[in-house]
């Protein structure tokens, strides 16, 4: 993927899909639409946590307990990464004048999110013993829950943002807004979808403990 983009073309047919650069990290107007698509594809992780159970319970739990200012961290955490990301990809890859390059880009992202990942969970999720913050336990059962799909799914989520922020960066600034509007409006009420518990595991029956004779205890 360099030159600008990945285009699928036919007989000459102009380009279907263009991934635009977002690698520049000052600029403003990219930083809005990343924060644009991590709302985005945060409204998709609610719908398919609250009707498909993508992420187990305690997905589900974070958003029921946290809200709309659970989600608000989630976007400020991806608009972090992005940024981090961003600047690697411009000091590093960007000033030898190559072509902007989606892959480059996305390989610095899933880059710093695994670092972050690793590090909170052992400098932060580890150290806090159970009890000490709600949010933490959450993620420490989210990752007990799920494993390395934890990690997987992370790092799916960041990918789709960034191709997602690609995409929509090529859009008109009132697509923008009413985008973000559409989303501030469908987010609470995807919230709202009442999430199905698994029943609970009956406990095994009692084993039957065998009478002892009595005459053993004279």
């Amino acid at each position: 993927m360099e030159g600008g983009g990945f285009s699928s073309t036919g007989g000459g047919s102009s380009s279907l899909i263009h991934l635009s650069n977002i690698g520049k990290y000052e600029s403003i107007d990219d930083f809005a639409t990343i924060l644009n698509a991590g709302f985005f594809t945060t409204f998709l992780a609610i719908v398919s946590a609250r009707i498909g159970g993508l992420g187990g319970l305690s997905l589900n739990m974070y958003f029921e307990f946290f809200g709309l200012e659970g989600i608000l961290s989630c976007v400020m955490l991806i608009a972090i990464l992005f940024q981090i990301a961003r600047y690697f990809y411009t000091t590093m890859y960007g000033t030898y004048e190559r072509a902007w390059s989606p892959f480059i880009f996305i390989c610095f992202l899933v880059g710093v999110q695994v670092v972050y990942d690793l590090a909170f969970y052992y400098g932060v999720v580890n150290v806090l013993t159970k009890g000490q913050n709600t949010i933490v336990d959450i993620i420490r059962a989210y990752v007990n829950e799920n494993k390395l799909g934890a990690l997987g799914g992370h790092t799916v989520f960041m990918v789709l943002t960034a191709l997602v922020a690609m995409i929509l960066s090529e859009s008109s600034d009132l697509s923008k807004y009413v985008l973000f509007g559409t989303l501030a409006f469908l987010i609470p009420y995807a919230l709202s979808i009442r999430h199905t518990k698994p029943a609970p595991v009956a406990p095994p029956p009692p084993k039957e403990e065998k009478m002892e004779d009595a005459r053993g205890f004279y």
